[in-house]
Formats: structure tokens, sequence, C-alpha cells
């Protein structure tokens, strides 16, 4: 479940422990504390839930050098019995792998029964399940609380981390019924995660929020935390600008604004794919007539944004997938970033852009308002899926940049390090330790074998789609719109050859001549 490049389990020895360090306390008194971080999403992959269950797990190794815990850092091999930490490369004897269907820069995985049962016969002291459509970390979440309850043992303690607004994906792609179904696929799938887990822990309070409610228990009480984002402010900072990179990205600034005869630089970093948002930006460049765009990132829906481009003639550049010092840089040579994005749970790029001091414009939506509300004026958020608002909201910002206004610019100080992030981990691990329940509901023992049968199934079907969308080539509606569009150029193409007489007036003249021939025949 968690890649090599960075610990998955993290052994504590308890003997160390420090009363000075209270956010370091374990979840369970006892000889060592053990974390297991389940996660499909891990770097080197190219995602935000990638990045931060990375710097998670950097966070909590720091953490123990200050309070004088002991993290080792694990590597897989050929026995199981070493092998603490599994991933989509751990092999066939561990898991088989799959390209996931909606990030082809990701993988999916489905556990082998015999890793299952040697994970189980393992003790921890925390699992932690990370969200969404990690199928068989719910596996393992599931057979922990059985055991659990079988035993009458009070750990591990099981949390779930959620990174992913479904709900608002079912809104954003399905129309009429389809809508519906889609909401009873979402609660049959998923509601089971209550039911096997102790809390779950979404990048904001807001995020989310029909899934969070699901926890509520008995007493009232919705066992729901926050799993915080930070941000490294040593690396995305205005210093990066004397980097190589930095210079590099100031002398294709000046260029391509000389070139389209613009004044503003627009940056806009994330994956490109139709719920981003992406589009919308593009289509308000028209009313943006001092700006140019650059798009940092790649995905399946670069093509058709490139072709949006070209019919509306905006000055837009593709820089595709950036990292490193390159990445750093980008943003502090902006003059203004902007997400469009309404789908996002926190939006990482956007804490980028603040700690690299560019001002941020972005939609009015509740997670954003949450996150960044005190970050950023409030008129730099606009009502989503407004153009003109964005583009007021845009220009506002810009205004401020061009007057070199001080009070718009974002404090660093309301900005998490990862470090923060680590340590507000650590304490909703022990707030899910006092959260736990020890006994197994009547309706979740109805309602297991009804939801193996669903996952299954449903394991099956991400199978069989993501080899449909490798055979169309990353995007199903491209693959047939594109196909579309090319039957439709070849059609006007065939209109557009030298006219000629028609086949019935071909076959005409043919049977007239026939019968000239018949009578000369006869004649003779």
């Amino acid at each position: 479940m968690c890649q090599v490049t960075f610990p998955a389990v993290l052994d504590r020895d308890s003997d160390a422990r420090s009363s000075s360090c209270p956010q370091c306390s374990p979840a369970k008194q006892g000889a060592h504390m053990k974390i297991l971080l389940c996660s499909e999403n891990v770097p080197p992959q190219v995602n935000g839930i990638a990045r931060r269950i990375g710097m998670y797990a950097e966070g909590l190794e720091k953490l123990g050098c200050e309070s004088n815990l002991t993290y080792n850092k694990l590597t897989p091999s050929n026995s199981l019995l070493d092998e603490e930490l599994l991933h989509p490369g751990s092999g066939l004897s561990s898991v088989f792998k799959h390209v996931n269907p909606w990030n082809f820069t990701a993988q999916m995985m489905l556990i082998h029964p015999l890793c299952l049962y040697r994970l189980l016969t393992t003790s921890y002291d925390v699992i932690h399940l990370v969200m969404p459509a990690n199928l068989s970390g719910m596996w393992i979440l599931a057979m922990f609380k059985v055991v659990r309850c079988l035993r009458r043992e009070s750990k591990p303690t099981l949390v779930v981390s959620w990174h992913c607004n479904i709900v608002d994906y079912i809104q954003h792609f399905s129309i009429g019924p389809l809508r519906y179904l889609g909401y009873f696929f979402f609660y049959l799938l998923f509601g089971m995660l209550p039911l096997i887990s102790d809390r779950v822990l979404t990048p904001t309070k807001k995020s989310e929020p029909h899934l969070v409610r699901m926890w509520k228990r008995r007493n009232g009480k919705t066992c729901s935390g926050v799993c915080f984002t930070g941000v490294n402010k040593s690396e995305f900072s205005p210093k990066s600008l004397e980097s190589t990179w930095g210079k590099t990205w100031l002398a294709a600034k000046e260029k391509f604004l000389s070139q389209e005869k613009k004044k503003y630089l627009i940056v806009c970093v994330g994956r490109l794919s139709p719920e981003k948002g992406v589009e919308e930006l593009i289509r308000t460049m028209p009313m943006l007539q001092e700006c140019a765009l650059w798009l940092v990132g790649d995905g399946p829906f670069r093509p058709e944004l490139e072709r949006i481009c070209r019919n509306l003639n905006v000055p837009v550049k593709f820089l595709g997938y950036q990292s490193g010092d390159a990445l750093h840089s980008v943003y502090a040579v902006a003059d203004m970033f902007v997400c469009p994005s309404q789908t996002e749970t926190f939006g990482q790029t956007v804490n980028e852009a603040l700690a690299s001091q560019v001002r941020v414009a972005l939609p009015n939506v509740p997670v954003f308002a949450e996150a960044y509300g005190e970050v950023i004026p409030q008129d730099a958020f606009w009502k989503p899926l407004d153009r003109e608002d964005m583009a007021r909201a845009i220009s506002k910002q810009l205004e401020r940049h061009a007057a070199q206004e001080r009070c718009s610019l974002p404090d660093l100080n309301k900005l998490k390090s990862w470090e923060d992030a680590a340590k507000s981990l650590l304490e909703e691990y022990n707030q899910a330790s006092r959260d736990r329940q020890h006994t197994f509901t009547f309706f979740a023992a109805l309602y297991f074998p009804m939801w193996w049968i669903v996952t299954i199934s449903t394991v099956v079907s991400f199978f069989l789609f993501s080899v449909i969308r490798t055979w169309c080539g990353g995007s199903v509606r491209l693959f047939f719109k594109t196909a579309a569009e090319d039957a439709i150029i070849k059609v006007q193409s065939l209109h557009r050859l030298p006219s000629f007489p028609s086949f019935n007036s071909l076959q005409q003249s043919d049977r007239t001549e026939k019968k000239k021939q018949l009578r000369k025949c006869r004649s003779e």
C-alpha cells in the first residue's frame, strides 16, 4: 500500500517516550508502536494525494527525531515477514496491479489473499487507510475490525482519511436519473467504512460533508477530524527566482509576453482533466485583454483544451508536467495564480502559490472559503461558473499587483508546515483511539456479505474500465468525439471533390449505348 520511497511502517519504542511532547503520545500503551499507512497513491506518482502521503511520512520521521522516537525505514523483500509495506509494484506474490482508469499516472491494486492473511497476523497500533477507491485497503480495514472484535482487543486503531470529493464528481458528470444511481452506488460501496473504522479525516472540515455525516454515532458525536495539508516554505519561496530555473522561467516569460503583446502572466498548475475547470479559465481569457496564461501539468483533457485555445485564439502555453526546482520557481515568476477547480478537497497548488508570495484568485466554494478565507481578500473569490465574475476577481488582484499593495499579499505565518501537519495527524490518531468501537452492530453483520459482493464486483468493473480507457488512449469521451470529428471531416472532403456525372446518369448512358449497338446488329 505504500511506496518504498518513504516509510510506511513506523516503529516506536515506548520506553523512549517523552512526556514533554503530548502530541506524540501513543494511541496504545505497549512495548512499541506501529503505524501502517495504506495508500495506492504514493510518491513518485504525480498527484496531490501521493505528495501529501509522502510528506506525512517524512513529517512523522522528523517528529521522531525531535521526541526521541525511532522510525525504521523498511524496504520490500522476497519474505513477507520482512515486507512491512505494499504497493502496486510489490510483485504478483503480494498484489495484482492495473492502471488507474481515472489517472494514468497512478496504479490500482488487488491484494493477494495470502498477503492479507500475513498482514492480519502482524500487530499494529494504527491502521491508516487512504481513500478513495482503495478497495484492497477497505478489505484490510474490515478484516482487522473483525479480528479486533473476535479477540476483544483494543488495537489496532482504525483510521480513514478521505482525499477526494466523489459526490461533487457525481454531480459534475452524471445527468438526470444517473445521478441518483451514482449516489446509491456511492453509499452502497462506502457505507461500510463508518462501521469498520473509528474516525474519518478530511483535508478541511467542509470536504465531502455527505460522507463525514456517516460517522455520526448514537450519542450524537461525529467521529471526524482534519488531516491538514502543509507546504515546504523553503522550496516554494520568492527566492526561487534566483535559481537557474527561476532565471530560465523569467526569460521565457518576458519572451512570451512580448510575442503575445501582453502585460501580465497568469499561471495555473494542476492535472488537465474536465473536473479541474481549466476550460472555464481558458474561455475567460478573452475578457482579460492584458493577460497570457501558462498551464503547468498534463492529463487526458489536454488535446481538447489545445483545440479550444486554437479556436478562441487566446495566448495560452502548455508547459506539461514540471517537478523539482522547475516547479518551485514557475510559481514565483507568475503575476497571478488561478485555481479554477470546484472539486478540490484542499487545493495544494494554492498553498504552494501563496508560499511563493503570489496573489491568488479562487472560486467561492466551501472548501476554498474555509481553507483560504483568512489568507486572501474576499473579492479574490468569484462566483462558480460565472466567467464575468472570474474575470473581475482576477483583474482586481492584478490591480493590486500593479500597485504593489502589501496588504493583499498572503501571510506566511498562516500557512502550516508539513511538520505541523504531522503533529496534527498524531493528535488525530490519539483521538481515534479514544473513539474506538469494540463491537460489530447487527446491521453491519447483515450488510457485511453484501458489501463484499459489491466490492468484488467493483474491482472487476474498475479493471475492465481501465482496459477500455487504455484502448481508447486515455479518454473514452475524447476517443468517440475525435472519431466523430474525423468522420465529419472525411464527409466534408468528399463534398469538396470535383463534380462528376451521377451514377444513375452513367447507367442511363450505358443502357442507351447498348440499345444503339443492339439495333445496329439487328439491321446488319
